[in-house]
């Protein structure tokens, strides 16, 4: 979709813009009192890593976020295989989905959150070892069903933090102005994984009549990630480099710096004597002293009750309810796929799995477009304000107004989402044309992963020391929502009927996200400021 804009703003973008101005001049002037708290304009670019960097980067973030979904999807058509060769049921089979979501809940809470303080490549490592080493397990667990659920316990523990740190990266390279442009590739790419998951899964399993290779596929992909992440991807965390400039420390290398390094400190110089050899070692020396120092100031032992509190603000409550609830009923939509499909259109096997691939597109299509969205209304809500952007240093967002400017548009959005999952159901009650239901998955993929990848991106805005913190709370609330809706569906559905279970869905989502909306709009930044003044208290 392309946007265009005039030179001169219409007469409704010029109240628009009055209003906004209005707001925050009253907002900076109920805060002039703690301006002594805010930090200094900065001095510095906000990163010194160049565009070809942030390239590569984003490459290396979409590979590690294939991890979860691929993980998840993959697994799907394993389930009879699995129930045949471990001798139980396929009920007990489907415990092991349900340990896999407890563990995409606990993941984030310890990784996401020691990304902010280690860094972000030590995590990466030690997930993707964890994670690689799981999936070799299960290849070798030939007869153990307990042996099955911890090794699945364990991938899920080492593939479900990954989104939280890739959303802390960004935070670490990208002012807030341009977060979009890489949110939205990585993300809309990443989501490939929802599609190729159960169509790789159920190839592998169908050619081979086991269980074994899909795993070992796992193995492959995990170890090579593992690889790549070890030689390719710089530490971003600003705690650590802040914006670049900073040395790492050891574990903050690339392997391939290591190597070059350790092969220069064996090279004698060329006149043969140690001297420039010495030197060089003393310079790393107190280098390494200084960073270690530095660090030590500014440690902070992991909390993962910090990203629990997060989710009790009054500014981050509305943010988290529109980034989680959206997510909800897209696993609620993917959960009714098989029994509808299978009872109203007759659908074989192999056709409901071809049938989750118009929701597959909707979210790849969906993510890259909003990534471009996303940028275009901040630059829309700056120029409404009198602001400008600036792209090297990045905005002081305390006084400016993120909320309006993530938010701007989604009225539109909610609009259409709440006619769509309305209808979704309604068409499945009345047996419409197969066409109908699998576009309106196509539209409400693309508009659930906009409002999550929105609303995540705004969440990360308003806590920029923490911003994987902050993810994992996300995290947390898209997990909890999506037990409960599943948890509800076919006891709802056998009660109501289809076409009235999902009225009522887009109801509370759609309708509850029009009052969020609002409530986010209009109140959200002075509730920010309001928690930023009782955390300065504290």
């Amino acid at each position: 979709m392309a946007f265009q804009t005039t030179q001169r703003p219409s007469q409704a973008d010029q109240i628009q813009g009055a209003t906004l101005a209005q707001d925050l001049h009253s907002a900076k002037e109920e805060k002039s009192e703690h301006t002594s708290a805010l930090p200094p304009p900065p001095s510095v670019p906000y990163t010194v890593f160049t565009s070809s960097h942030r390239r590569l980067v984003v490459l290396i973030l979409v590979l590690t976020m294939l991890a979860s979904p691929l993980t998840a999807t993959i697994y799907l058509p394993l389930l009879p295989l699995l129930a045949t060769h471990f001798h139980v049921s396929l009920q007990a089979i489907n415990l092991t989905l349900t340990l896999y979501i407890v563990f995409q809940a606990i993941s984030p809470l310890l990784f996401a959150t020691a990304s902010d303080t280690f860094g972000r490549r030590p995590i990466y490592l030690i997930t993707f070892s964890v994670y690689t080493l799981a999936s070799l397990g299960l290849v070798l667990n030939r007869s153990s069903y307990a042996g099955l659920l911890v090794l699945r316990a364990l991938q899920s523990l080492g593939s479900s933090a990954v989104l939280a740190i890739a959303y802390g990266v960004i935070a670490d390279l990208c002012v807030p102005s341009e977060r979009g442009a890489m949110q939205g590739p990585a993300m809309g790419a990443a989501n490939l994984a929802v599609c190729i998951g159960p169509v790789v899964g159920g190839w592998v399993a169908l050619g081979s009549g086991s269980y074994e290779w899909v795993f070992w596929c796992l193995v492959i992909y995990g170890g090579s990630v593992l690889v790549v992440v070890g030689f390719g991807l710089p530490e971003t965390a600003r705690n650590v480099v802040g914006n670049g400039e900073r040395k790492a420390p050891w574990w903050g290398k690339t392997w391939w710096s290591l190597v070059m390094m350790w092969r220069r400190n064996r090279r004698p110089s060329r006149d043969g004597s140690e001297g420039h050899l010495d030197e060089e070692k003393t310079a790393q020396n107190e280098s390494s002293k200084e960073q270690s120092s530095r660090m030590k100031q500014s440690f902070k032992m992991p909390n993962p009750w910090t990203a629990i509190r997060i989710i009790f603000w009054k500014d981050t409550a509305l943010v988290l309810w529109m980034a989680g609830s959206p997510y909800a009923i897209w696993y609620c939509v993917q959960a009714s796929i098989p029994p509808i499909y299978k009872d109203v259109y007759g659908f074989n096997d192999f056709q409901i799995g071809l049938a989750y691939l118009p929701g597959g597109f909707g979210t790849v299509i969906g993510g890259y477009a909003n990534g471009k969205l996303m940028d275009w209304n901040y630059k829309v809500t700056a120029r409404q304000i009198g602001h400008t952007v600036d792209k090297v240093f990045g905005d002081d967002l305390n006084h400016f107004p993120i909320e309006k400017a993530r938010a701007r548009g989604s009225w539109y959005m909610l609009a259409v989402y709440l006619c769509a999952l309305g209808g979704y159901g309604w068409a499945i009650n009345f047996h419409a044309h197969l066409s109908i239901p699998l576009i309106l998955q196509f539209v409400l993929a693309a508009l659930c992963t906009a409002f999550q990848q929105t609303f995540n991106a705004l969440l990360v805005d308003i806590f920029p020391a923490s911003p994987s913190t902050a993810a994992a709370s996300g995290n947390i609330t898209r997990c909890a929502l999506s037990a409960v809706a599943v948890a509800i569906l076919q006891p709802m559905v056998d009660g109501m009927g289809r076409g009235w279970y999902f009225t009522l869905l887009s109801l509370v989502s759609g309708g509850g996200g029009i009052i969020t909306n609002w409530l986010i709009t209009t109140r959200g930044m002075t509730w920010r400021h309001q928690r930023l003044q009782i955390n300065n208290i504290n």
